[in-house]
Order: C-alpha cells, then structure tokens, then sequence
C-alpha cells in the first residue's frame, strides 16, 4: 500500500523567493504566500544587501485557532485590494 505524504509549505518557498525578489527592484517589500491547501505559510521579503525574509508562523486551516487566524489576513488582504484598486 503507497502511503501519500502531504506537501510542505516550504517547498514552494524557493519560487516565491525567486518570484519576490524581482518585485524588489520596484518596492521595498513584499508579501509572499505558499500553501499546499491545508497549511498556509505568510512570507514577507524585505530589500537589503542582502534582502531579508521572514516566515510568519504557518496556519493549518483544520486548526479552529489558525482557521479564524487566516480568515482574518485574507480580509485584510481584500481590504488592502480594494484600496489598491480604487487609488489607481
């Protein structure tokens, strides 16, 4: 019987890093966000020499505490959209 590991969050994390640090070049930060659905991990990337990163706690979304957590960001997230759009 094959037993099916779930992915970790922290595989994604060289492509956002990758990703993230051309956006530098055009603000002095950034936020970044790998999941494989169930875990989400918060990155915010800095400029610098060399640029820094940061892992927020990761959030597991069958956590009732971290579900609630996240639901939080994501409005926040839309929120900060919003005003994005509406400046423009």
């Amino acid at each position: 019987m094959q037993r099916i590991t779930p992915i970790s969050t922290s595989e994604g994390l060289p492509q956002l890093l990758t990703y993230s640090y051309t956006r530098l070049e055009y603000q002095n930060s950034v936020w970044g966000l790998t999941t494989n659905g169930i875990n989400y991990q918060f990155v915010y990337i800095q400029q610098g020499h060399p640029p820094t990163y940061h892992l927020l706690p990761e959030l597991n979304l069958f956590r009732p505490e971290h579900s609630v957590e996240l639901l939080q960001v994501m409005k926040a997230i839309c929120k900060l959209s919003e005003l994005n759009i509406v400046q423009e």
